[in-house]
């Protein structure tokens, strides 16, 4: 069965048997991304999975393609050889991607250094509106053109996080959502809270985060972007952070308007 792919350097799967036997499949570049954001990120949606990868409007306000065809097509395939399967979550009509154990395999031959753990085996609907609100954000992040690296939960969790220009390690309660490095080689921490919690918790990350943050270039912290996602927790940020230094603080929806139009966008930060 011969598949048609779009025109992206292919890259052959040479570990994979099964895979191999299956005659005219090429895995190209943006599969493998597509892999790996899933073993990061736990999961992705379909429209996460089209912003991220194969979104070429040059302006959130131009029309998107109708019914993310694309997208959803090459999903589809990699559904169909078993990289990656759906699952549906009770609060939403559409379904997620998550990574499969082949999936991994296939991660674990081209890039080894991003198969640090297994796939996850089934959404944690516990956690669903933070972590997908999460990969909302690392998209708009990215999009943004100045990112070189970023750093998710889950590997910070496994393997930790350190950096050869500091002797500094994040303190062991603090684990944040994200941390990604600028294009200037800044290490910026991304925190996003979706539950409102009492203003002494967000006093003491301030706090935590503060002690790693001193040192200049040699500082393992240089900046942290701290997200509410409703205006009760944005609005306590606020008060938390005040002028702090390094610190700033958005909304959910400003991030979101980097993705989806949403009339004037919102800029909140100070």
């Amino acid at each position: 069965m011969e598949i048609e792919v779009e025109r992206l350097e292919d890259v052959k799967i040479s570990k994979d048997k099964d895979i191999r036997k299956k005659s005219g499949f090429r895995l190209t570049i943006r599969d493998v991304d597509i892999l790996g954001f899933l073993m990061d990120q736990k999961f992705g949606s379909l429209e996460q999975i089209y912003f991220r990868h194969f979104d070429v409007r040059k302006s959130v306000s131009d029309p998107m393609p109708k019914n993310l065809y694309v997208t959803r097509q090459r999903l589809q395939v990699l559904c169909r050889f078993g990289l990656i399967r759906p699952e549906r979550v009770y609060s939403e009509a559409k379904s997620l991607y998550l990574l499969t154990h082949g999936g991994y395999q296939v991660l674990s031959s081209q890039r080894p250094h991003e198969a640090y753990a297994m796939p996850v085996k089934s959404m944690d609907f516990r956690s669903y509106e933070h972590d997908t609100r999460v990969n909302d954000c690392r998209i708009a992040i990215e999009k943004t053109g100045k990112v070189m690296k970023w750093i998710s939960e889950r590997k910070i969790r496994m393997k930790g996080f350190e950096s050869e220009y500091s002797f500094s390690h994040l303190p062991k309660d603090i684990v944040p959502d994200g941390i990604f490095i600028s294009s200037k080689g800044e290490r910026i921490v991304f925190e996003i809270e979706t539950t409102p919690r009492k203003k002494s918790r967000y006093k003491e990350k301030l706090q935590a985060y503060r002690s790693v943050m001193a040192g200049g270039d040699k500082a393992l912290i240089h900046r942290v972007f701290w997200v509410g996602a409703t205006e009760r927790i944005f609005g306590d940020l606020k008060d938390v952070v005040g002028d702090e230094k390094g610190f700033f603080v958005e909304s959910y929806s400003h991030f979101l308007s980097k993705l989806w139009p949403r009339g004037v966008v919102e800029r909140v930060s100070p």
